[in-house]
């Protein structure tokens, strides 16, 4: 068993039989978080022939803080990120490790996607890395000390933005991200969850919500974008309703939601800065 690695992984409702994916991390200790569910413990022991450690929340609460706090929990040098539909051998994810000492200030290393080359090609490389300004999060390979000084998943976010918020933090520090050429998975994306309307009203509001919450924290917000957008969706519901276009009526209400969502994390900030500016007050 490797001794610097651990595998940490969150779930929304992910069907029992993908979790047999994690088989493949046989050699890691594996860290589990499971949303809005029952206590699944004992399921999951009966599908996979691993050891882990099973954390569980009957409510959702979004991959941001599920994240971090599996990261609170690990307690070797390196884990992974990843999620129950990404599919990468034990020689990928070791060449991940050897990768994290190629540069230094390394913060995270990723793989290749979707795209396996011959061993012949692999010698042919010059180098086999490739400095990057954003990694594809779905899986990274993270050095455990250097994100504790800048942090992981930022909690304001829910479901969306939170690794373009956390490469835009990365690339103001020090620390440096790398993707590892001769590290390779498959991922077949969306399949960790259930599709249905509820879940996809849930993507859709996050992600409405993440984007305006990106723009704000990197002061590129625009009011006048969300006038037109509010105007815009509230304009097109009624035409929707009368044509039954129900993927777009669903959209129009996620993406409606998903601006309020916005306004209201606004006005409690500021409400929040109020009370703190009085209380510092108070003691004077």
């Amino acid at each position: 068993m490797t001794n610097n690695l651990s595998i940490i992984i969150t779930l929304f409702k992910t069907p029992l039989n993908r979790l047999k994916i994690l088989n493949q991390y046989k050699n890691y200790p594996i860290l589990i978080f499971d949303q809005e569910t029952k206590n699944n413990s004992e399921q999951i022991s009966k599908i996979i022939d691993v050891n882990f450690e099973y954390f569980h929340s009957n409510n959702n609460l979004g991959l941001c803080k599920s994240t971090n706090f599996l990261i609170s929990k690990v307690k070797t040098k390196y884990f992974l990120f990843t999620q129950a539909d990404i599919k990468i051998d034990e020689n990928s994810i070791e060449n991940l490790i050897k990768g994290m000492n190629t540069k230094e200030n390394i913060i995270f290393a990723g793989p290749v996607f979707n795209q396996l080359k011959s061993a012949n090609e692999i010698k042919q490389l010059e180098q086999n890395y490739k400095l990057k300004s954003e990694l594809d999060a779905s899986v990274m390979l993270c050095d455990l000390e250097k994100v504790k000084q800048i942090g992981f998943f930022d909690e304001d976010f829910f479901l969306y933005w939170e690794d373009k918020d956390l490469m835009e933090r990365v690339n103001k520090s020090n620390f440096k991200m790398i993707q590892i050429l001769n590290s390779y998975v498959n991922h077949d994306a969306g399949k960790s969850t259930p599709d249905n309307t509820r879940v996809r009203f849930i993507r859709r509001t996050n992600f409405k919500y993440g984007e305006l919450l990106f723009d704000f924290k990197h002061k590129k917000i625009r009011v006048i974008k969300i006038l037109r957008q509010i105007f815009q969706n509230i304009f097109f519901i009624p035409f929707n309703l009368i044509v039954l276009n129900k993927a777009n009526i669903i959209e129009n209400i996620s993406q409606l939601l998903g601006i309020f969502k916005f306004i209201k994390f606004i006005f409690l900030k500021k409400k929040s800065k109020n009370v703190k500016i009085y209380e510092k007050n108070e003691h004077y």
